[in-house]
């Protein structure tokens, strides 16, 4: 069965890895306009995490989270380690 995510609903969810540290909140996402595709989350980082986090972050400090890397969503946002 397909799950189809409405992007509006996905803004504000905590986002966690799936060793269960959580990494910040969605900010904002970035779709490809010509297909709808997810391209990547845009996660406002908690403070402590910042530093030792792998994913690349924008000229505002936020994570950049590939969606390739998003194992599920529900309640939150489980991304890959």
């Amino acid at each position: 069965m397909v799950t189809y995510i409405i992007a509006r609903q996905l803004g504000g969810k905590p986002v966690i890895t799936v060793s269960g540290e959580e990494l910040g909140r969605v900010d904002d996402i970035i779709i490809d306009e010509q297909t709808g595709r997810f391209i990547s989350i845009l996660v406002e980082p908690l403070s402590e995490v910042v530093s030792r986090v792998s994913y690349p972050k924008d000229k505002s400090g936020n994570l950049l989270i590939p969606y390739d890397a998003v194992n599920a969503i529900s309640k939150v946002v489980v991304v890959k380690d």
